[in-house]
């Protein structure tokens, strides 16, 4: 798993710069629900790191082991603010358990429409009986949230199916693949409105009874320069003009 976790925090340090971008040092929280059992939220240290800051910590409850490696980074060339990293999460029961997971990070006080996109893909270790990972109902696993003063809206949504399944065989693992939003043609590409106060990735699955899962995870925002919000109007409208 060494090599996984480097790899990821690797890609995510790829988007920093020297001179950070940010106003003021994101906060980030980590909250882990085990359905039935309860929670615990973590408010992790912000250690400075050339374009940004990085975010560790460990989280334990009655039925589970968890770790997280997260990062903020900010490119001041084009405003790419990313977050994001590897998350581990263990069920230490005997049973499959249900698992909600938000991790936020808040947002400089930016104004205009802003641009957003981001990936999650993961490795499944299964315990004695085998591994589960599976979507709750038909609801995704992961979800992109903007949470705004006038509430929160989910803008995307990866690892969906009726439900989402990835199995493995016992104490074997299997690879959960990559999936992206906001990637036409490069992330972060998706119209998402007023980038509001903070954005939260959140995962919700069933986890079987033994199982690990480890996942790296990104969610990139950009509030474009006037010049290029000008340049994205005048492409819709050649758009327009060519289909008339």
């Amino acid at each position: 798993m060494g090599f996984f976790r480097n790899a990821v925090l690797a890609s995510i340090a790829a988007a920093a710069t020297a001179g950070s971008a940010f106003a003021s040092i994101p906060a980030v929280s980590v909250r882990i629900e085990q359905v039935g059992a309860g929670f615990v939220t973590m408010n992790p240290t912000a250690n400075p790191v050339e374009g940004g800051y990085t975010y560790s910590g460990a989280i334990s409850l009655w039925g589970f082991q968890s770790s997280f490696d997260l990062s903020t980074n900010s490119k001041a060339a084009t405003g790419n603010e990313a977050f994001g990293g590897f998350f581990t999460l263990k069920n230490t029961t005997a049973t499959v358990q249900q698992f909600i997971i938000d991790m936020t990070v808040t947002n400089d006080p930016f104004s205009g429409n802003a641009l957003a996109g981001g990936s999650v893909a993961g490795v499944l270790l299964g315990g004695p009986n085998g591994g589960l990972l599976q979507g709750v109902g038909n609801g995704a696993v992961w979800q992109a949230i903007i949470n705004r003063p006038t509430g929160s809206t989910t803008i995307a949504s990866l690892m969906n199916g009726n439900p989402f399944t990835v199995t493995t065989g016992a104490n074997q693992s299997g690879g959960i693949a990559r999936e992206f939003f906001g990637n036409n043609p490069q992330i972060p590409s998706l119209p998402i409105g007023p980038l509001g106060t903070s954005r939260t990735i959140r995962m919700q699955f069933l986890l079987g009874a033994g199982s690990e899962v480890s996942l790296s995870t990104s969610f990139v925002v950009q509030v474009p320069a006037p010049g290029a919000i000008a340049l994205l109007g005048l492409s819709g409208l050649v758009g327009r003009r060519r289909r008339a």
